[in-house]
């Protein structure tokens, strides 16, 4: 929490409070904005993954759970943001607003770090282990214990916040008794407390999802895959993975900016506040808070970015799509419309190898059946990347 400029030595100077010109009004339309696109962006995240069943993944509901996360600080947290633009240090929303909300930032914080990691750890596994069996591998039906379980740990770690969290009667530098919010963790407890969790939670998983990443880069974008491998599932795959890379380097540069103060905010003294200055020390709070609470509000912004699936949900939820494009949204992968329109050679006499087709004599099926085998001739390219021939008039086979 923000901490309080006091005066317990008599002999101190009282200052007066002088914002820097501007400051004040610029922070609240920049928090303004940030609240409204954060709010409205996250809420459509979560309407649009439970609405589209071809949106219901578990990477897709992990997202969601990062977008619930987002979604609480913005409306928990942003309230302290206003007040002390405008509250001259002084607490108005109460004792428990002045303890509910580093703790809602911490949870919010946690949870969204450890669903990173998740979704980051089945990629991983997808792409450079596919056939490894690990009990750990995120699937559809683990998806919500794995969601409560992050829940629970993040909740378990912010107690101490919420703990020793309260209000107190101070003397401000402006010659005023006022009610102000603090964080005091003793010194034991941000000794072996603050910083380690800081440093677990944050860069102990940071250089995990540098190493995952970079494997699966190396896996998808090396050379030789770009050259050969560039079947719809490699390049759906390549998507995700630079979303996530995205979704990590916002998250930690806005982030960390936030904790690190707060790590260090406690431990300075009196004649330390004194010397950084009012100016000074409110524009380190908000710049602070802006990127924090731009954190929440980016990530609905590089999903639509980012990615493709998101983007055409995005605009079929506010009837931007015509009806034509349905079919295309009931697949788990976008298909090329070219492909589907190409008529299919089904002969009478296979052999048993895959892939190959025998020339001797053939038929064409009835609409329907024709229809059920592109179908089906879809739903292969996710698990086989064997080019499927094409008939044209003189008997030759072309291959896609």
């Amino acid at each position: 929490m923000d901490h309080m400029m006091t005066v317990n030595d008599s002999n101190a100077t009282t200052q007066s409070i002088e914002w820097i010109p501007g400051l004040q009004l610029v922070a609240c339309i920049f928090y303004s904005i940030i609240l409204l696109v954060g709010v409205t962006g996250n809420i459509l995240v979560i309407v649009i993954v439970m609405k589209y069943p071809h949106m219901r993944n578990a990477t897709n509901y992990l997202l969601t759970n990062l977008s619930a996360a987002d979604l609480f600080l913005l409306l928990f947290c942003t309230a302290d943001g206003y007040q002390h633009l405008y509250g001259k240090d002084k607490h108005r929303l109460g004792n428990f607003m002045c303890r509910f909300s580093p703790f809602v930032q911490n949870i919010t914080a946690t949870c969204s770090v450890l669903t990173i990691m998740a979704i980051s750890y089945e990629r991983y596994v997808a792409i450079c282990q596919p056939l490894k069996t690990n009990p750990l591998h995120l699937t559809l039906f683990r998806t919500l214990p794995t969601v409560v379980l992050f829940w629970f740990v993040s909740c378990l770690i912010s107690i101490p916040f919420f703990t020793f969290t309260n209000t107190d009667i101070v003397e401000a530098t402006y010659d005023e008794f006022i009610i102000s919010c603090f964080t005091r963790f003793p010194l034991s407890w941000a000794t072996w407390y603050l910083i380690p969790c800081t440093l677990i939670i944050y860069l102990i998983i940071l250089i995990m999802l540098c190493y995952w990443h970079y494997s699966i880069c190396c896996m998808l974008f090396n050379r030789e895959s770009l050259l050969r491998d560039n079947t719809i599932v490699t390049r759906y795959r390549r998507q995700v993975a630079q979303l996530l890379i995205a979704l990590i380097v916002s998250f930690f540069v806005l982030i960390l900016p936030h904790k690190i103060w707060g790590i260090i905010q406690p431990r300075l003294s009196l004649e330390q506040f004194h010397e950084l200055g009012f100016r000074r020390h409110s524009f380190l709070i908000i710049v602070t808070r802006s990127l924090l609470y731009l954190n929440s509000a980016i990530n609905p912004i590089l999903y639509s970015i980012m990615s493709t699936k998101f983007r055409q949900s995005f605009s079929r939820l506010c009837g931007g799509c015509d009806a034509s494009s349905k079919g295309q949204h009931a697949s788990a992968v976008l298909f090329c419309n070219g492909y589907s329109m190409r008529p299919i050679l089904i002969s009478t006499n296979r052999d048993g190898l895959r892939g190959t087709v025998s020339t001797t004599t053939t038929t064409r099926l009835p609409y329907h059946s024709t229809h059920i085998s592109q179908l089906q001739e879809k739903k292969t390219l996710l698990t086989n990347n064997t080019p499927t021939p094409v008939a044209t008039s003189n008997k030759k086979f072309i291959f896609p």
